[in-house]
């Protein structure tokens, strides 16, 4: 029998879906973390009390296979949940997308998973994953006149064919499509609240660093930029302006400032903190025009955070979000980064009071305790 408060989350959203199933448990719920075969494992918070599906080896045949194993599991657990919460596009089950005649007679935009689970009453939650699963190329290519597609390294391999195909699955099949106050879709409507969330003892300005994770004591400014130097990195183009950060970088130390490039690379997702922790600056992106998951991670760990904010967007949070009149943010772009972080690096009481906003900001929006309740209520209301 599906209990009232049971909710799973398809496909994790980075850690932040690990904290909310924690904190719904704490409330009374019955949640769990569904983990597809193909998720990235780096990206993985945790590995323990997940559901996964059963595999065989993956050749053709096992391809056939796994795919009727998925089915059979999918569907052995998939009516116990009363909300399901999909992080990005929709289906899980990829074998009936092949039985054409049911969408030559049911339409296009015919998911069997998302039918069946109407016809169970299931609530869907639609979670987007980024700008493809929030407006269409088309539309989304007119900010900047073009500047933000322009800088994506994914620019060939987004379609408005399948953009289309799923803002249409998504209007057809889903209950509530969250939005976090920046970008509001015209493709479908959208209901803007704190979603992302942390473990802000976690992620903690006072956390002990175990030895293992130290880095070597240095007098000098560590920057902390997540580089796309490959994969989105992709025929000059680069979303996040790294090149720029970079140089901005390689200025100041070329003036003699005591500072350093900082990157994170190949440390599991659970162990980012401690590294994160060890930085005194943080650049987050300079084209796309809001934060990530860096911004909420490193603003709870008390640190100074540049980003781009597009001028739209942020009239748009704060409308959304009343309660804020300013945000813990040092606004830059790719002609101003330079200026920005020389006066992070060269004024210490700017670059102290800066992080203590961002810790504030933090507390105040991405509490996984405050947003799971505020969560609840919504999908209470649906």
């Amino acid at each position: 029998m599906r209990a009232r408060k049971s909710v799973l989350f398809v496909r994790p959203d980075y850690h932040c879906s690990f904290f909310y199933r924690d904190a719904l448990r704490k409330s009374g719920w019955k949640a769990d973390v569904y983990v597809p075969p193909n998720y990235p494992e780096k990206l993985l918070y945790s590995d323990s009390d997940i559901l996964r599906p059963p595999q065989i080896q993956s050749n053709y045949l096992g391809s056939i296979l796994n795919q009727i194993l998925l089915t059979a599991w999918w569907l052995g657990i998939f009516a116990r949940y009363r909300f399901h919460i999909y992080y990005g596009r929709p289906p899980v089950l990829r074998i009936f997308e092949y039985i054409a005649c049911l969408q030559r007679f049911f339409g296009k935009n015919f998911v069997f998973e998302l039918w069946l689970a109407k016809f169970f009453r299931i609530n869907l939650i639609f979670l987007p994953t980024g700008c493809h699963d929030d407006e269409s190329k088309e539309n989304f290519s007119n900010f900047d006149n073009g500047n933000v597609c322009n800088h994506c390294g994914s620019w060939d391999r987004c379609s408005d064919q399948l953009n289309n195909l799923n803002f249409s699955r998504i209007r057809r099949y889903f209950d509530m499509n969250i939005g976090v106050g920046a970008i509001d879709s015209s493709q479908f409507p959208m209901t803007h609240m704190k979603y992302k969330s942390i473990d802000l003892d976690l992620w903690s300005p006072d956390m002990v660093i175990p030895k293992e994770h130290l880095l070597p004591s240095t007098k000098r400014l560590r920057i902390l930029h997540s580089a796309y130097l490959s994969g989105r990195n992709w025929k000059g183009r680069n979303i996040k302006g790294s090149p720029f950060v970079l140089e901005a970088i390689e200025r100041l130390q070329n003036e003699g400032h005591l500072i350093e490039y900082f990157f994170i690379k190949d440390k599991p997702s659970n162990q980012m903190r401690f590294y994160q922790a060890q930085a005194d600056i943080v650049v987050e992106q300079l084209i796309y025009g809001w934060w990530g998951s860096t911004f909420v991670e490193t603003s709870a760990l008390g640190k100074p955070v540049i980003c781009y904010l597009r001028p739209s967007w942020k009239e748009f949070f704060f409308k959304t979000f009343p309660e804020y009149k300013t945000l813990p943010v040092i606004e830059a772009d790719t002609k101003t980064v330079y200026d920005s972080l020389k006066k992070l690096v060269v004024d210490h009481d700017f670059r102290r009071m800066q992080g203590i906003e961002s810790r504030k900001f933090a507390e105040q929006h991405f509490s996984v305790q405050k947003n799971t309740q505020s969560f609840i209520k919504y999908m209470e209301s649906l």
